[in-house]
């Protein structure tokens, strides 16, 4: 059984996405905790601007499903020191079928705030390779992931679902671009993550050339900016800039605001043109109230759900296609967990069928036969018949099995089964 937490931008603010935002060391922090005082069987943990989501494991907890979630709830609250009731802003599913769909869903980018962007990929991949190398993950949440990938892959190559705007960062730019009327406006990006790299290079599509790049790692920002005939300035630099620049794009993996309120009334001191800022970090870069500043204009990731809302419209008809394409994947998906459920019978039909048929063989043999039964096992030919009066009777006999139990959905049949054929 497998279960998912979200809290993701649909029903929960930023405010509180920042809050519950879990980095590496963090990830394993709380999957240690939970393994110990919740038991889960395997985790995987998304953390993005504009998630943080759960998947986990819990076959020997069947049965129990809310208090499960309920006890996982309570850890994420407490672990992040949170007060308040989180329930109102989380979306919770149990199930293979569930909790694969939303995952298939997510890798194809139907569940992304620009549908169809290709980040949630390299970012669902990320937490997947974390979760294999940290021995989080469980055996259905591993096919589970490899199969929602394929899925995201057939969907992408078969749909025009990706074409068009693609993440937070061009509609940040497509913002930038309708807004600023300047003929040559100044640029500063600050950070240099995946996000703020396609920020920067989409800009420079659209013939933007002045444009300045600050990261920690001056070295990295100069390999950038040569690549793109940009300009590369010590991170140290970047709030004297602000006095200069027409746009700033903030998009850094700081955990704490990189500038106040007073430092940046301080640098504005004076200068009457607008200074746009646009924060695409979680946790934020700049904080809420520097839009009280004159000529301060700031815009972080929830401002953008109207460039989001008209790109979903333009791909309505590309989402009912890829729907019909996920269904198919899940119905294979959703048939392997639960014949899994039939597993342990099969395991254990098998074992008995064979070691009744090799039983009464020698029986019949000894009673029968004046050759050694060394000799007689030992001859190839009577141990090929033998396999193969094993394999038709037991395949017949898994066959009905899948056939009365609807291959394993038929939780009540699937008890009896159990009752029958597993061993005390």
């Amino acid at each position: 059984m497998v279960g998912l937490i979200s809290l993701n931008y649909k029903v929960a603010p930023i405010e509180l996405r920042e809050r519950f935002y879990l980095d590496d060391a963090q990830k394993i922090v709380f999957h240690n905790l939970l393994k110990k005082k919740v038991g889960v069987e395997g985790l995987m943990l998304i953390s993005t601007c504009n998630r943080t989501e759960i998947y986990f494991e819990f076959e020997n907890h069947i049965g129990n499903e809310n208090k499960f979630i309920h006890s996982i709830v309570k850890e994420l609250s407490e672990f992040r020191n949170f007060k308040d009731s989180l329930s109102p802003y989380l979306i919770k599913q149990t199930g293979s079928y569930n909790v694969s769909k939303h995952l298939f869903r997510l890798a194809c980018g139907l569940e992304s705030m620009i549908i169809g962007e290709f980040q949630i990929v390299e970012q669902l991949k990320e937490a997947y390779d974390f979760s294999y190398k940290h021995r989080m993950l469980g055996p259905i949440l591993n096919r589970m992931v490899q199969k929602s990938l394929e899925t995201g892959k057939f969907i992408r190559t078969n749909t025009k679902i990706d074409k068009g705007a693609v993440s937070v960062s061009y509609a940040a730019v497509e913002k930038v671009h309708k807004s600023i009327e300047i003929l040559e406006p100044e640029f500063l990006c600050v950070g240099l993550g995946e996000t703020s790299k396609l920020s920067i290079k989409h800009l420079h599509q659209k013939d933007y050339s002045n444009i300045k790049i600050a990261n920690r790692t001056l070295n990295k920002s100069k390999d950038f900016a040569k690549s793109l005939g940009l300009t590369a300035i010590k991170f140290e630099s970047f709030k004297n800039e602000l006095a200069n620049v027409d746009v700033a794009i903030f998009s850094t993996s700081s955990k704490e605001p990189l500038i106040s309120k007073s430092e940046l009334v301080k640098i504005r001191k004076g200068i009457k043109k607008e200074l746009l800022i646009i924060d695409l970090s979680v946790p934020r870069n700049i904080p809420n109230d520097c839009s009280e500043i004159s000529n301060v204009k700031l815009i972080n990731v929830d401002d953008l759900k109207d460039a989001v809302n008209h790109n979903y419209k333009k791909r309505r008809s590309q989402i009912v296609k890829a729907e019909k394409f996920i269904e198919d994947f899940l119905s294979d998906f959703d048939d392997w967990t639960n014949s899994r459920q039939l597993r342990p019978s099969i395991l254990s039909i098998k074992k008995q069928i064979k070691n009744i048929v090799i039983e009464q063989t020698i029986e019949n043999v000894n009673s029968s036969s004046n050759q050694s039964d060394a000799d007689l096992f030992d001859s190839d030919g009577f141990n090929k018949r033998l396999d193969k009066v094993y394999e038709k009777f037991s395949d017949n006999l898994v066959r009905k099995i899948r056939q009365a139990s609807n291959n394993g959905k038929d939780e009540k049949a699937i008890s009896v089964i159990n009752q029958i054929f597993l061993d005390d």
